[in-house]
Formats: C-alpha cells, sequence, structure tokens
C-alpha cells in the first residue's frame, strides 16, 4: 500500500494542487503565498516543485502535498490520500493503510465523501435518463438550461418517494445511520430514517477541488406546503459558511479577470456560467459569511456583489459591505436593476450582465447614492437621516484612506462639511447591527476618556489583549487604572492578582463601555476597541505635532540649523 502513497504523490503536482486553493505567485524556481494556516498580509509561504514539499516561515506548517489537504481540509492522513487519489484516478485498494509507523483507516468522513459522490451519480443519472424526471426536464428547460450545462453542474432529480436514495445506498452497503451522517436523510422524532430530497431538482455542492461534499435542492411542484429550497445538513465534510457554490469551476476564470461576482442563488449562478460569464459564485445555503470572504479574497484582489433588488436582498447587500469594509477587503456592487436578479438580466439580454457589471461602483459610494438619489431633494432631515445610517459603517471600515474618502464623498454627495461630519462620526454608535440604543436617552452618563474606554473593553475580553500589541507601552491613565493599566502592558490581566476594590471599579467600568454595544453582534467590541485604538493614535501623532512644531519654530528663530535637522529626523521617525 506504500506504493499507492507513492504512486499518488508521483501523479499529483504539489503547486497545482495547492494553486487551486490559493493565488501563487512565482519566486525564483519557487513559488510564495500567503499562508492559509495563520493571519498574515506579507507571504511567508514558499512551495518548492523540485522537493514538492511546502514551508510557512511565519508559523512553522510544512509537508509534502497531502500534509497540505489534511492541514485546509481537515481531513486524517487516509482521506487526504483518498481525496488526492480520486483527483489522480488512483484506486485505493484497502480501507486501511499502513504508513511510517501508523495505520490509517477508512473512517466517518470516508463514508460521508463516498455516500455524496453516489447520491450525486444517481440523482444525474435519473435526470438525464428516467421518465419520472419528465417533468423536472421540463422545467429546467424552461428556465432556460441546456443539456451541457445541466452535465457541467451535474444537476440531478430526487423523485417523490420516501426511501429512493436509502435503499440505493443500501444496496452499496452503506447504512441508514451513515446517511444522515452525510447529510442526506433525516431522523423523524419517532425514530425512523427517510430520505431528506423528494420531489425535487438537485444542485450538487462541491468543495474546491471538485468532490461533492453536499446538496442544494428547489422543489418541482410548489405547493406552498414547503420549503422552496432545502440543503443538506452539515455534515463532517460539509460547513456551510465554508463553503462557497460554484467556486470549484469559477475559480480559474476569477484569477483570470482578477474579480470574483457572488450572487445570491445557485440558479444566477449557473445562468452566469451557461452565457459566458464564469467568474460567480453564491454562498451555500447561509447569509454571507467572514470565511467565505476571505476565501474569495485568495483569488482575486476584488469581489464583487450582485444581490436580488428586493428588501431581502438590499439587507443582504449592506451586511456584506459592513462585514468586508472592517476586514480590510475591497468591494463593489453589481447592479440588475430593472431586473430582479442575474438570472432575469440575462434572460432577457447577456449583454445587461456585461454592462451591469462594467457598470459595478464602489460597494459604500453605491450606498450611499442609493440613499441619496431616493430623494428629488435632500431636505435637512434627510441629509441626518443618511449620515446617521452611513456613519456607523464608515465608523468601522478597517483602512484610514477609506474611513477619509469615504468622509469626503459624503460630505459631497450631502453638500455639508467634513468637520461636520467626523465631528458626527465620534459621536455615533453602530447601527442596529452592531449596537443597541440607550434605551433611557434622556439619562446623563458620565464621560469617558478614550483610554477609559479602552481599559473597560480590554477588562471586559482580556482576549483582545493581542490584538492592541505594544500601542499602550506610553500611555498613561489616572492613578486607580494603574494596576490594570501595568498588566495590560505585560499581556495578561491577571485577576487574583487585583486588589477586590479595584476589580469592582474596573467591573462598572466595563459595564459603562458595553452599554453601547450589541454584544450579540459578531466582533461587535472588537471592532469599538480598534476604532478607539485608532482614534487614540491619531491624537498621540497630533500631540506630537503640536509639540515638535513649537520646537521646530524655536530652533529657526536661534538658527540652529543642527538642533532644526535633529528635530525633523525625530520627528519623522515618530509619526511613521
Amino acid at each position: 500500500m506504500i506504493d499507492q502513497v507513492a504512486e499518488v504523490k508521483e501523479r499529483v503536482d504539489i503547486v497545482e494542487v495547492i494553486s487551486t486553493y490559493l493565488t501563487l505567485k512565482k519566486a525564483g524556481s519557487n513559488f510564495k503565498v500567503a499562508c492559509p494556516f495563520h493571519n498574515e498580509k506579507t507571504p511567508s509561504m514558499m512551495i518548492s516543485p523540485e522537493r514538492q514539499t511546502f514551508k510557512c516561515f511565519g508559523c512553522g506548517e510544512g509537508g509534502d502535498v497531502i500534509t497540505f489537504i489534511e492541514k485546509i481540509e481537515g481531513l486524517d492522513f487516509y482521506n487526504a490520500l483518498k481525496l488526492l487519489a480520486d483527483r489522480a484516478g488512483v484506486k485505493l485498494k484497502s480501507q486501511s493503510i499502513k504508513f511510517g509507523e501508523k495505520e490509517y483507516k477508512a473512517d466517518k468522513k470516508t463514508k460521508v465523501f463516498e455516500i455524496n459522490e453516489w447520491a450525486k451519480k444517481v440523482y444525474h443519472r435519473l435526470l438525464l435518463d428516467h421518465e419520472k424526471a419528465e417533468n423536472a426536464r421540463k422545467y429546467l428547460d424552461k428556465r432556460g438550461l441546456d443539456k451541457n450545462t445541466i452535465e457541467t453542474f451535474e444537476i440531478g432529480y430526487a423523485p417523490n418517494s420516501w426511501d429512493f436514495l436509502l435503499r440505493f445506498l443500501n444496496s452499496k452497503g452503506f447504512t441508514s445511520e451513515e446517511a444522515v451522517e452525510a447529510g442526506v436523510a433525516i431522523r423523524a422524532d419517532g425514530g425512523k430514517i427517510y430520505d431528506r430530497f423528494r420531489g425535487r431538482i438537485i444542485f450538487p455542492i462541491n468543495n474546491i477541488i471538485g468532490n461533492t461534499i453536499a446538496f442544494t435542492s428547489r422543489v418541482l411542484e410548489d405547493d406552498g406546503k414547503q420549503a422552496k429550497y432545502i440543503n443538506s445538513a452539515e455534515s463532517s465534510i460539509y460547513i456551510k459558511g465554508k463553503t462557497i457554490y460554484g467556486l470549484d469551476k469559477a475559480k480559474l476564470a476569477i484569477r483570470e479577470q482578477n474579480l470574483a461576482i457572488m450572487v445570491e442563488g445557485n440558479m444566477d449562478v449557473i445562468a452566469c456560467h451557461q452565457a459566458g460569464f464564469h467568474n460567480v459564485v453564491a454562498t451555500s445555503g447561509t447569509a454571507l459569511t467572514l470565511d467565505q470572504l476571505k476565501i474569495l479574497s485568495r483569488y482575486a484582489p476584488e469581489i464583487a456583489f450582485c444581490f436580488d433588488s428586493d428588501n431581502a436582498g438590499q439587507t443582504a447587500m449592506k451586511r456584506a459591505i459592513r462585514m468586508a469594509m472592517q476586514n480590510d477587503i475591497s468591494i463593489k456592487i453589481v447592479s440588475t436593476v430593472p431586473y430582479k436578479d442575474a438570472d432575469e438580466a440575462i434572460k432577457a439580454d447577456p449583454k445587461n450582465w456585461e454592462k451591469a457589471v462594467k457598470k459595478s461602483r464602489p460597494a459604500l459610494e453605491y450606498w450611499i447614492d442609493s440613499l441619496v438619489n431616493a430623494k428629488s431633494q435632500l431636505e435637512v432631515n434627510d441629509k441626518k437621516n443618511i449620515a446617521k445610517e452611513i456613519l456607523p459603517v464608515i465608523k468601522i471600515i478597517f483602512s484610514d484612506i477609506e474611513k477619509e474618502h469615504y468622509i469626503k464623498y459624503l460630505a459631497d454627495q450631502l453638500s455639508v462639511s467634513e468637520s461636520s461630519l467626523i465631528e458626527a462620526l465620534d459621536k455615533s454608535k453602530k447601527d442596529s447591527e452592531f449596537t443597541k440604543l440607550d434605551k433611557n436617552p434622556s439619562s446623563k452618563k458620565e464621560e469617558l476618556s478614550l483610554i477609559e474606554r479602552i481599559l473597560g473593553f480590554l477588562w471586559a475580553e482580556p482576549g483582545l489583549l493581542e490584538k492592541i500589541t505594544n500601542q499602550l507601552d506610553n500611555i498613561k491613565a489616572d492613578d486607580k487604572y494603574n494596576p490594570l493599566l501595568s498588566a495590560i502592558k505585560t499581556g495578561n490581566i491577571d485577576r487574583d492578582k487585583i486588589k477586590p476594590e479595584s476589580i469592582l471599579m474596573y467591573d462598572q467600568l466595563a459595564i459603562s463601555v458595553l452599554a453601547d454595544i450589541d454584544q450579540s453582534a459578531d466582533h461587535a467590541i472588537e471592532e469599538e476597541l480598534l476604532y478607539l485604538l485608532g482614534r487614540l493614535n491619531s491624537e498621540k501623532k497630533e500631540s506630537i505635532k503640536e509639540e515638535f512644531a513649537k520646537k521646530i519654530k524655536a530652533a529657526e528663530r536661534a538658527g540652529d540649523k543642527e538642533k532644526l535637522k535633529s528635530l525633523l529626523v525625530e520627528f519623522s521617525a515618530l509619526i511613521k
């Protein structure tokens, strides 16, 4: 069996495999890329075509192509080997393998992969050939899908039977329990197991390499009594928030065009691909997640979103913009108006989609313009409401350059001064997705300083200490906060070493700063902390500028050129 390991390694190229997941850059005879196993901006992972190995000099991860698949797919040695064997066309001869000192065996994940593969094949064959699927074929024809597209996406049909797939899987040696674990069957409250998909069009969901890991389905006859769309249950190989529909087919086009376009539905993806627009993908049975955004950003420097023009679509668009901008991911918006979605626009004329993509706008500019254009004439109250909606978004933008750009853009669109918006920005709270409003606006709170607010958040969430790396080293606070500030500077807040009366005071501080934060919102506390640290850094630089301006003027008046030169060098180093 060791010979088969060598055979698989010989047939798969590590550069080709890793480039399936990441965009590689040539570095002499090797390739380099940002490591997917830890957060970094500068590429520190090197791939050697000669040695067929990878090594990250940032986090230390390294190994051969099997190791890479183990790490990135969360598989053990056997399943990583099997995944690569399937890719290379090598059939493993045994359900176990002894490699080195250990023996690796097929496990539940192996079964889940196999069950999904068999389900895809039988559903697809039914759609193509069986008389029971005639209505399904007519439906897809009505939706404008040709045979080539149906075969490319391996679309299938699940008959209206409670146990069709279960009986098929049983005949292949799989148990009903294993079908439940794979997400294609359901166990009722009484314990009975039956098929998850019945009387539905089936769309396989693949991982990045092309293995089927789940399904999404659309009911064929919509009687209003059942969900129109149903997905497989999450399993050991299918995590909705980390899966992107169509990425296995779109990744090459995304790289070529340096643009990934994310739409809402499977049919939108399929319609785009059939019309020749291959850089289009969709979420997988869930709202857009940060993991999906980060995965897409590995393939292209820019992402465009095209959401339905209805209220739900616009809400999803705004959420996507917030998420991308606070994580420094560049995004645009593609609008299909007057059409509802990409599928509808393409059916009317494929050129509609091409024009819409060319006219795509930077995301927050699009959002601002949509609010401004909704009014024939902007009254003072309209401007206040637009600022109230947009400023909390600007507040969470990761990049200071982008913040400044959008402050200027919003000021121009509202015909107000930038200074008024900056002042309003400092006072603004996160909007309803990020924070809850004070239930008693009339109650006056004691104004807390920037450093007090930062200390309060770090006391509430000590895990955020790693986010502030040395940013508070030269900061001073009131004597009562010195024990907390000292602990923060050491990188470890140990409550046992702080006096009880101080703990009570710090708890009260945390309660005060958390009052304006929606703690149910993902990363809300972290977002506010990073914003405050940015403010603190800006104020520090302004203070340095004022101090050195006085010193430089004094040196100029005294005609001390050496002192002037020394001050300029010192000033430059301090404000970097």
